[in-house]
């Protein structure tokens, strides 16, 4: 062999030596298991560059055979707050307790596991003590000091829960009381894997008067952990008149061949163009389901002629549009003689006296408990396949379902619903049997919305209404804008 094919073999030895070296110098970390009482556990390992994946395997009280699948088998795919983990909400782990597990991470492009691991349950998390695998007497844990999941829907359960109605963009979900939507607006930004927020011109079937945008913190924003939607004019925020044309651009959310959600000329309309500005988001392009518990936490609006938006929107129009396949309005509010009056209710109809037939109202109070601008109050919808109930802190305020007559069967005065036939052609609970989608935002006047409230400062219908709105409130805009702000803290979605 000659000196240079002897070079070439010495160098492609040292190559696979520092290769080899290089990739068994990687150990899985070892993971850490927290167990919490009443129920629950997490798995979780610290992140460092490189990681793309983490996988825990593991069976409770059994121990796995081989490289079995366990009862349970998850992929992590995404890392939060400096930690991949894995969550199980429902499984009750006791003092005594052996968990069996491997784990698995793919760390610059390669498979690395840990296996046989053991975990013996000693003590709860969540009261500052942390499990051990070291065998001690049990450790009771301490009642006073209740434990919440953190915010983190992204679980796979398996075993020791009972089957859900709840349906999840189409598919099946796991278990009665998993979380399966949530957001606590504690990041700088709204989060857009989950809100698509919306820039377009309001339309059918209300004509709110206003522009939503997405691009502005005067009416979007996220601080101290919430978000708060506010209103400013049209003037402040487009430095253009209201005779003048407005386009909102390529980046306009508008409904699809319809170019009046996007352009409008003032110069050409009877009305101009709208005069506030405003924010809605929604979870329409990512999440949507089928019966569940929804928890909003808000601080409402004290200004007159704004609707705070709380509400669930169906996912496709199968009854017909405008309100024909239902919206859910978990809560909303209007000031009236001093307070702030609440209304909770599911609209089945754009045009009264059909669009009210269904919504409960609550009047307002000067007690914190029910001024529902002056603090945060807790807004709950539960969604069965019966019937739909809404709860304000705990108590409920409302009930309507198919037990006391399928919502196809609505009248008033006379007046049945116009595509009552159709919705005979769905169950009990049509048009609240199809997947909705969740909705935030703050809408300005409009036509529908106030119907019956005969001391608005504009006409129902009248051609020039958002002119004769903006005559009024221009003079005490800045006043007005004050107490224009709806505060979310959070929103989660349970199975139910």
């Amino acid at each position: 062999m000659s000196d240079a094919s002897r070079f070439i073999v010495w160098s492609f030895c040292l190559l696979a030596l520092l290769l080899c070296v290089q990739v068994q110098s990687y150990e899985v970390p070892k993971a850490k298991i927290e167990v919490f009482y009443p129920k629950g556990f997490e798995v979780s390992i610290p992140h460092e560059e490189g990681i793309t994946l983490f996988a825990f395997h593991g069976k409770l009280n059994e121990e796995m055979e081989g490289l079995e699948a366990g009862t349970w088998a998850r992929d992590i795919v995404k890392m939060k707050n400096g930690r991949w983990t894995f969550r199980d909400r429902l499984a009750v782990l006791k003092p005594g307790d052996t968990l069996y597990y491997w784990t698995y991470v793919i760390y610059n492009g390669l498979g690395y596991r840990e296996d046989d691991g053991t975990f013996v349950v000693d003590a709860y998390s969540g009261n500052g003590t942390v499990a051990v695998t070291t065998p001690r007497s049990p450790v009771t844990p301490d009642s006073t000091t209740p434990w919440s999941w953190p915010s983190d829907p992204d679980i796979d359960i398996r075993t020791g829960c009972d089957q859900p109605k709840t349906q999840l963009n189409g598919g099946p979900s796991r278990c009665v009381g998993q979380l399966v939507f949530v957001d606590e607006f504690n990041a700088a930004k709204l989060d857009t894997s989950k809100w698509l927020a919306e820039r377009r011109f309001s339309g059918s079937p209300d004509y709110e008067f206003n522009v939503y945008v997405d691009d502005t913190p005067n009416t979007l924003r996220l601080h101290n952990g919430h978000v708060v939607l506010s209103t400013t004019s049209t003037k402040r925020q487009f430095h253009k008149n209201l005779d003048a044309k407005l386009d909102l651009g390529s980046g306009c959310t508008g409904a699809a061949n319809t170019p009046s959600d996007c352009v409008r000329d003032g110069r050409q309309r009877n009305d101009r163009l709208p005069p506030m500005v405003t924010a809605q988001f929604s979870t329409r392009q990512s999440f949507s389901f089928k019966y569940g518990r929804v928890d909003v936490r808000a601080k409402m609006p004290r200004a007159e002629w704004l609707t705070p938006q709380l509400w669930l929107q169906p996912k496709n129009q199968e009854y017909g549009d405008d309100y024909q396949s239902g919206q859910i309005r978990i809560a909303y509010t209007r000031p009236a003689n001093g307070k702030i009056d609440l209304y909770t209710g599911a609209l089945l109809n754009a045009e009264e006296p059909l669009r009210s037939a269904k919504v409960c109202h609550k009047v307002g109070g000067n007690d914190s408990s029910d001024d529902w601008s002056d603090s945060f109050h807790n807004y709950t919808l539960e969604w069965t396949p019966r019937e739909l109930k809404w709860l304000v802190d705990g108590k409920e305020i409302c009930r309507q379902g198919s037990e006391s007559g399928a919502f196809s069967e609505t009248t008033v005065n006379g007046m049945r619903l116009p595509n009552s036939q159709k919705l005979e052609e769905g169950t009990g609970l049509a048009p609240f049997d199809q997947e909705f989608y969740i909705t935030f935002g703050l809408a300005v006047g409009g036509f529908n919305e106030y119907f019956y409230d005969t001391l608005k400062p504009w006409h129902e219908r009248e051609p020039r209404a958002m002119t004769d709105f903006w005559k009024h409130q221009k003079p005490m805009l800045d006043q007005w804008l004050d107490d224009a702000h709806l505060s979310i803290d959070y929103v989660k979605v349970y199975a139910l």
